[in-house]
């Protein structure tokens, strides 16, 4: 199966994922009987993130995959790398937030690697897609990973762009 094919696969399966996980979400917040809040907050912790993390792993893999043999354009690239940066900087700078330190060492990772000087963008992009499977298979919480969701977003365009023009 082509990978452009796998990877419109697993956008589908995630789009699926993602929304039983708001549905989820949603019914947690009107619930007020402590038992059944537990037995959601459960069923998504066991259920729908381990499926929800597999197949995200899966994607960002088979995407880690092809983007090394593509060429992406630098004006592009830079403007996935400036997005990324901006969630990072906002993920970090957050007073209300208490952040787990190992994800705030990985958050502060990509963001340094991204800002290095004299690395080609390209180069940059492509590294920091190797390094965020890593976030996305770190236990956080819901907030957490709807931040990490869109610091993803920039990287999954791009290559995803330049996947379907090869």
């Amino acid at each position: 199966m082509p990978a452009s094919r796998r990877l419109a696969d697993l956008e589908k399966a995630l789009e699926l994922r993602y929304e039983t996980l708001g549905k989820a979400e949603k019914r947690l917040a009107i619930t007020d009987e402590i038992f059944a809040k537990n037995a959601i907050e459960q069923r998504i912790r066991e259920e729908v993130l381990p499926e929800l993390r597999q197949c995200e792993a899966e994607y960002w893999e088979v995407l880690a995959q092809e983007a090394r043999t593509c060429a992406v354009e630098e004006v592009e690239a830079q403007n996935a790398i400036d997005v990324v940066v901006q969630e990072v900087e906002l993920i970090e700078n957050n007073p209300n937030a208490n952040y787990p330190a190992e994800l705030l060492n990985l958050l502060r990772e990509i963001r340094d690697t991204l800002k290095e000087p004299e690395t080609p963008v390209e180069g940059k992009a492509k590294l920091a897609l190797n390094l965020l499977p890593g976030i996305i298979t770190y236990e956080v919480e819901l907030d957490t990973e709807k931040a990490l969701r869109r610091v993803k977003e920039p990287f999954k365009r791009l290559f995803r762009g330049a996947i379907e023009k090869k």
